[in-house]
């Protein structure tokens, strides 16, 4: 057996920061209100544009200065207003999709582990043990540990059999949890998984925000089915008081919380869809945080002395996704020609102000995962779109390409406008269609769509962004179905991607798997982006982490 303790001081940072592809989740940049480096946002399994990696470790000399200065000690009291970039999509950790939605679930509720600087370590788990042939994964829980009220009892093994096992769900985690054999309390604080087969992101996954333990009996009382899960009552630092959709959420501090923490009494959650009101909210007061500050907007929240600015690399990566079922999408001749046509460089200075990177990939060089596809890599050069769609028959002769958008995401909308008046200039007719950003998350959803622009956040593995993607036992986002050149070869690398535990072994099979999303475009990448908060000077503690979702519990208002 292979043991770690909670810290998980067996596990080399640099080589897990490596392995994530994030050098620095969090980087601070001008936060006495000037200098620093200079994003836009991150949202959900659909949302927002969250980097150039963040693999310069290498603080710049305004955050070293602001590393040496004396920071005030946390102050207990006072409500958090947060400006968030869109409605909540629901509440229920293991049904919704939605980044805003998890922000909230990630500081109501928790899972059995969490990530700290690029260490796995316990947030309900005391410690774990797995075997030697990965099948088996048990963990001691934490005693002592209670749910918020109403239930109001201690959290126990059998809470975590009850959330896996409803989390177990083709509606609720697809295929994430297709490997779990079984979830089986061995005492009130030892729960042990079983899984059917290696499955190598099975522990990576266990740090995802809607990987939470929830009680059975608040779940039954407002209806027992997912989705019904409106109010959460889960065990973490926070708890639920009132959710008025489209004017407020508010959650108070949980006064049964195992630690002495959060300092503040409450966080009040306010959806400010337009960014410039969001901002100018901020820059008025009436907002103490604002999430998915446009890269237009950096200079005026880091230039005014009651604001500073908050930059963290590698949170999103935006793609144009294609169905690849629906004509002429179902062509690839008309995949690679768009490609070819795409000027990602315009797109990063247009969507975020140049606060991110233009990308093939999701990873970032620093990263294992990257593969440097040289020359072959599909960069604008209209001549070749040009040449692709003569030999093709000209698919695109008298058609117009739809491309699906929103106005609530920078990225999403320029990557939009500007890819359309791109292929116009290369002899391609193409519209926008605009959507409200619900609607658009829903098509996304169900495959509605032949193109559209859309954003996801970083995935520590690549299991997450590849294999819901393509494989046909998912809901195949992209549509690639089985007539597609080398869907076969594309579905057997993901499926050993997940079963591959031996890490070398795993890193070619993916490297193999670029190389075919290069040659067959199933979705078109356009760049890392970065996320950007806003903040009134006077909140203090705020604690970047490795993915965009933000720790209210650190956080207090010194005033």
């Amino acid at each position: 057996m292979t043991e770690e303790d909670s810290t998980g001081r067996r596990i080399d940072r640099r080589s897990i920061l490596r392995y994530a592809g994030v050098g620095s989740a969090g980087v601070l940049a001008g936060c006495t209100g000037g200098g620093g480096d200079g994003g836009d946002d991150g949202d959900g399994d659909g949302g927002g544009g969250d980097g150039d990696g963040g693999s310069d470790t290498t603080p710049s000399p305004t955050q070293a200065e602001e590393a040496d200065t004396e920071t005030p000690s946390p102050r207990s009291g006072g409500e958090l207003t947060v400006g968030f970039e869109a409605e909540l999509t629901g509440l229920d950790p293991h049904r919704t999709s939605s980044v805003v939605s998890w922000v909230v679930v990630y500081n109501i509720a928790e899972g059995l582990i969490t990530f700290e600087d690029g260490q796995p370590v316990g947030r309900l788990a005391e410690g774990w043990e797995i075997s030697d042939d990965g099948l088996e994964y048990t963990f001691t829980l934490k005693q002592g540990v209670s749910f918020h009220p109403p239930v109001d009892r201690e959290m126990v093994a059998e809470d975590v059999v009850y959330s896996f096992e409803r989390m177990n769900q083709e509606e609720a985690m697809g295929g994430d949890l297709a490997a779990m054999e079984s979830v089986e309390a061995e005492d009130d604080y030892t729960v042990t998984f079983t899984l059917s087969e290696p499955f190598a992101p099975f522990f990576n996954f266990l740090g995802r925000v809607p990987w939470v333990v929830i009680p059975e009996e608040a779940v039954e009382e407002q209806g027992g089915e997912l989705g019904d899960f409106q109010e959460p009552v889960g065990t973490g630092p926070f708890q639920f008081d009132e959710h008025q959709p489209g004017n407020f959420l508010r959650m108070t501090a949980f006064d049964g919380y195992r630690e002495d923490l959060p300092y503040l009494d409450a966080v009040r959650v306010r959806p400010v869809p337009d960014a410039d009101s969001r901002v100018a909210a901020l820059r008025g007061g009436d907002v103490d945080l604002a999430r998915a500050v446009p890269g237009r907007s950096a200079e005026s929240v880091r230039g005014d002395s009651n604001t500073s600015l908050l930059r963290q690399k590698a949170t999103g990566w935006a793609q144009i996704h294609i169905n690849c079922s629906v004509e002429p999408w179902n062509d690839p001749a008309v995949r690679r020609a768009v490609a070819h046509v795409i000027d990602r460089s315009s797109i990063v200075e247009a969507g975020v102000s140049g606060f991110g990177t233009a990308a093939w990939q999701p990873y970032a060089e620093g990263s294992i995962w990257n593969f440097d596809l040289g020359d072959s890599k599909r960069e604008r050069d209209v001549e070749e779109a040009q040449r692709i769609l003569e030999e093709a028959g000209n698919p695109l002769e008298d058609r117009t390409l739809r491309f699906k958008t929103n106005t609530r995401y920078a990225i999403m909308e320029s990557t939009a406008d500007l890819a359309i008046a791109q292929l116009r200039s290369a002899g391609i007719d193409a519209e926008t269609e605009v959507l409200e950003w619900g609607t658009q998350l829903n098509d996304f959803l169900e495959g509605n769509f032949g193109a559209m622009a859309f954003s996801v956040p970083f995935k520590i593995d690549p299991d997450r962004h590849y294999y819901g993607f393509v494989h046909p036992s998912t809901n195949q986002w992209n549509k690639y179905g089985e007539e597609q050149p080398d869907a076969q070869e594309m579905y057997d690398l993901v499926a050993r991607g997940r079963t591959e535990t031996d890490q070398e072994a795993r890193v070619e099979i993916y490297t193999e798997f670029q190389k075919l999303v290069n040659e067959n475009v199933p979705w078109i990448s356009i760049a890392r982006t970065d996320d950007l908060i806003g903040l009134r000077s006077s909140v203090q503690g705020y604690e970047s982490w490795l993915l965009p979702y933000t720790r209210y519990w650190t956080m207090w208002k010194d005033e």
